[in-house]
């Protein structure tokens, strides 16, 4: 019990209250005893690449004396049947703790360019006390690979910290525009408030420029959402652009969609 598995469901765009269908079980479980995903697998991020669909996941493990440690693995299968499961490409991670990034890497977010693969994650700063306890701190770095499995970590920082008490920032989600300049939605929190959704810009994807006021969104106190609105992500449809995004606390209150309004 209360380890991460990864499934699947299909909604109805145009009135996604019900599901249509769900997965039968698990496309992807929790690794063997001792793997860097032995409390759990989460996915992240699927790419459809020569006829692989690739889901880079992030895999839990439990820590001793801070609570947990977390790596990004990669599990693939062939396209076309979503109940079919992932194989992992190995039992251990592709991007781990490492010189460049000595805390964690996880919640990967990939795309493939022009041939080169590009990947925005979150990665772990030091570990601080809250209230007595370790709490974890996080904000985005890039890398990118020749084969979206050999990763060149330089731990290079894409997006960090902009408002007091801001300690994380994750489920970073970029969207390339027709003009080659980038958008990104993602998570931000302090340890005194809960996560709210941002917005950035880019003009190549590595460097970018906050602008959380235009985000758009806001977390409605009142309403199914509770305490906060988290883990967002972006896609566009023949109905216009789409967000999905959690809420509650770290999402337990489910998950909902909203449409960009247009003008």
């Amino acid at each position: 019990m209360g380890r991460s598995n990864v499934s699947w469901l299909d909604i109805d765009i145009r009135n996604p209250t019900r599901p249509l269908r769900m997965s039968e079980r698990p496309i992807l479980e929790p690794g063997p005893l001792g793997g860097f995903d032995d409390h759990g697998a989460m996915g992240c991020w699927i790419v459809e690449h020569g006829g692989l669909e690739r889901c880079y996941f992030q895999g839990w493990n439990l820590g001793v004396t801070v609570p947990f440690y977390v790596a990004i693995g990669l599990a693939t299968r062939p396209t076309g049947d979503p109940n079919r499961p992932f194989e992992r490409i190995s039992a251990g991670p592709i991007v781990d703790r490492s010189a460049a990034e000595p805390i964690f890497a996880a919640c990967p977010a990939v795309s493939v360019e022009a041939g080169c693969w590009r990947m925005w994650y979150q990665a772990g700063r030091p570990w601080m006390l809250y209230d007595g306890k370790p709490a974890p701190s996080y904000d985005i770095h890039y890398a990118e690979a020749p084969d979206g499995v050999h990763w060149d970590i330089t731990a290079a920082e894409a997006l960090t910290f902009a408002h007091p008490g801001e300690v994380a920032i994750t489920r970073f989600c970029p969207v390339c525009q027709s003009d080659g300049g980038y958008e990104a939605w993602y998570s931000y929190r302090g340890n005194d408030w809960g996560y709210r959704i941002g917005y950035a810009v880019s003009h190549n994807g590595r460097s970018w420029t906050r602008r959380d006021h235009e985000v758009g969104i806001a977390c409605d106190p009142d309403s199914w959402e509770k305490s906060m609105i988290c883990y967002p992500y972006v896609f566009d449809t023949e109905l216009g652009r789409m967000m999905l995004y959690n809420g509650g606390r770290y999402g337990d209150a489910g998950f909902g969609i909203a449409a960009l309004e247009q003008d």
